[in-house]
């Protein structure tokens, strides 16, 4: 999820090891500075960070720091990180998908797929869902979510909370990100597919694009294979101590940067979507969206770096960060990852140039 759960009973923080020195992974030579642009934010107090980079046919790897602070594990590229937010790209994809073969339309309300669910639900549409237009309210800084991270949640529970909350405008009158969207959205997946939405994934995008490093778990807090380990707010390590199951559709998925590219540069190359649900997913609305202004789409987002525009999401859940870069002609791209997303980064003007940096290093050095 984008905006971190507190968790009262999460690990005390663990002693940290020294990172281990940076290093470049085997394979094409990275961007010019790039590798110093990864030290900086490891200097900065990131245990460690992966950046990925393709220019063409060459990728290229770049990580500094470590994925354990316990062992000192160096960074490494081919780890599983939760990509949180990321998510609603994969969740927006199959329900275009589903769009495309006419078994739902953008115009469909809530309240028509999911009757009695939601009051008001006759004015909003799935369009509304996926672009964050719904004026539905946020559920993830909950005291009941916050006080209990390893519960299981259902989507109803999460959606439950969400309407309790006052609503920030009128369907259709207003931008409001809000995860609560992308769990409506997959519960109408499920209802219109009657299957759980991680079958439809891995029918639909998974397999048919090789992302073997790519899972849903839904209420397992465990990695299915070696994984970047998390850190967050003092509590040490987090990664296995939040429930996805209060992320799902909106932000559970956990995947490795190479998976990511890959399903990026499909989607924004037009290979999973025929072209008119491609110009529905890529027709942006201008937003501002923590103090950045960037066009969004359905589970998109567009972003000016210097060399071009760049397509994709970015993501935050209790210990990990991703951001995602992808042209239009999958000629460029850039994923970048590291594994504390305590508000101190995020709100650290400094900090954030030196991710700035490192964006435009991968994506246009």
């Amino acid at each position: 999820m984008r905006r971190p759960l507190t968790a009262a009973a999460l690990t005390a923080a663990l002693t940290g090891a020294l990172a281990a020195p940076a290093a470049a992974s085997a394979g094409a030579a990275p961007p010019a500075g790039l590798q110093a642009a990864a030290d900086r934010l490891v200097a900065a107090g990131q245990p460690g960070v992966i950046v990925m980079a393709r220019r063409g046919a060459k990728v290229s790897h770049v990580t500094a720091g470590v994925a354990d602070r316990a062992t000192g594990r160096p960074m490494d590229h081919r780890l599983r990180v939760r990509i949180a937010s990321v998510t609603k790209t994969f969740t927006a994809t199959v329900l275009l998908q589903l769009v495309a073969e006419r078994r739902l339309s953008l115009d469909d309300t809530v309240e028509r797929r999911l009757p009695g669910l939601v009051p008001g639900g006759d004015a909003i549409t799935i369009r509304h869902l996926l672009q964050h237009t719904s004026g539905l309210p946020e559920y993830t800084a909950d005291q009941r979510i916050m006080a209990e991270p390893r519960r299981a949640w259902t989507p109803r529970e999460l959606v439950a909370i969400a309407l309790e909350k006052p609503r920030p405008h009128a369907p259709g009158a207003g931008w409001t990100y809000a995860n609560t969207n992308y769990i409506l959205a997959g519960m109408i997946i499920e209802r219109a597919t009657g299957r759980p939405f991680g079958t439809e994934l891995r029918h639909r995008i998974l397999t048919p694009l090789g992302l073997r490093h790519t899972s849903y778990p839904t209420v397992s807090r465990a990695f299915p294979g070696p994984y970047v380990h998390g850190y967050w707010e003092g509590y040490g390590d987090v990664s296995t101590e939040v429930s996805p199951s209060s992320a799902r559709t909106s932000g559970g998925i956990v995947s490795t940067v190479d998976d990511v590219a890959r399903f990026h540069r499909a989607l924004f190359t037009g290979r999973l979507l025929p072209k008119a649900q491609q110009r529905a997913l890529t027709a942006t609305l201008r937003v501002t969206d923590g103090g950045a202004e960037k066009g969004y789409g359905l589970g998109v987002e567009k972003v000016r770096l210097s060399c071009g525009d760049a397509w994709g999401h970015d993501g935050g859940f209790p210990g990990y960060r991703t951001w995602t870069y992808t042209s239009a002609d999958g000629r460029r791209q850039a994923v970048i990852a590291y594994n504390d997303n305590s508000a101190r980064f995020e709100s650290d003007p400094g900090f954030r140039a030196d991710r700035a940096r490192t964006a435009e290093a991968a994506f246009c050095g």
